[in-house]
């Protein structure tokens, strides 16, 4: 009978070891910011999908060295996901001119909290110029598309290749938009931050008359690097494309969306919202950027 109990005890120790053993990977999973990215971009994601009534991921982060020409590294921030789940998104990122991925690291979990696979690379140079920045994120598509079907990757089958967008600062702004130009349908949106129009020293005299993805364009007035004028607004003006934004802050030098830079809360709320409605065609969301509640904020808002 003793035996019979010492039985049953080690026999519920295991099945309680086993029970704990089995929620270890839950355990590991849950988010812990602190030294793993900046936590000011998570709290941006996870309030807008508060407001939005979106759901809101844990954030995993990786780097990978894809041994491409066009490009040297990536720095991906990527939700937390089940199994079962539908693919998101991705949105590819390119560095401004003599910045590295570092410098916007904020984006990544305030992005990657309401679902989108996001992927900052670093340039070869720190002074690649437009054309091979815009090369850069071109082939930083092939390496998403890549990526998803990689077994290794920690985002195997997890990434919609049909809801892909392309963001960059500056220059590298610039180089989004003559990305998204060459890509044509294989972008769903673009979102250039502080846009330089063209290589160093040069000025804007094409248009973007046939690029068709939703664009949202986000400015300061106060930049004095690439003025709206000469650069943000003169490449919003030639857009054709009809889902068009252009959100021109009133305060912020060239440096805004970079890390430690004003106005985050604002912009990336509305960064969110812009892709929710326009990549992810989420409905009741557009009003959200087409008509802000902080409007007092902009030196220029204009939209559909």
């Amino acid at each position: 009978m003793l035996s019979a109990r010492i039985d049953r005890i080690l026999t519920h120790a295991v099945l309680l070891l086993a029970a704990s053993l089995l929620l270890l990977p839950a355990a590991y999973a849950q988010d812990n910011s602190q030294g793993r990215y900046r936590p000011e971009g998570r709290q941006i994601g996870v309030a807008a999908g508060r407001e939005f009534g979106e759901r809101i991921y844990e954030v995993r982060t990786y780097e990978a060295n894809p041994g491409v020409a066009e490009f040297a590294d990536v720095m991906v921030f990527y939700p937390l996901t089940l199994s079962f789940d539908r693919p998101n998104g991705a949105i590819a990122f390119a560095p401004g001119f003599r910045a590295s991925a570092d410098n916007y690291e904020w984006w990544g979990p305030a992005l990657a909290s309401l679902g989108y696979n996001v992927f900052i690379l670093n340039t070869n140079e720190p002074t690649d110029g437009l054309a091979a920045r815009a090369d850069a994120l071109a082939a930083l598509v092939d390496f998403i598309k890549a990526e998803n079907e990689n077994p290794d990757s920690p985002v195997t089958n997890k990434i919609d290749v049909d809801k892909i967008a392309l963001m960059g600062h500056s220059m590298g702004g610039g180089a989004a938009l003559a990305a998204a130009d060459r890509l044509g349908d294989d972008i769903g949106a673009v979102i250039p931050l502080a846009a330089y129009c063209c290589e160093p020293g040069g000025s804007f005299e094409g248009d973007y008359a046939s690029l068709t993805s939703a664009a949202l364009i986000v400015a300061s007035a106060e930049d004095t690097v690439a003025p709206p004028v000469t650069h943000a607004r003169m490449l919003y003006d030639s857009l054709g494309s009809e889902n068009k934004i252009y959100m021109e802050f009133a305060a912020g030098d060239h440096m805004f969306p970079a890390n430690g830079g004003p106005e985050h809360d604002t912009m990336g709320r509305l960064t969110l919202a812009f892709l929710k409605a326009y990549l992810d065609g989420v409905e009741g969301l557009a009003q959200q950027v087409t008509m802000p509640a902080d409007s007092e904020k902009f030196s220029t808002y204009l939209a559909p």
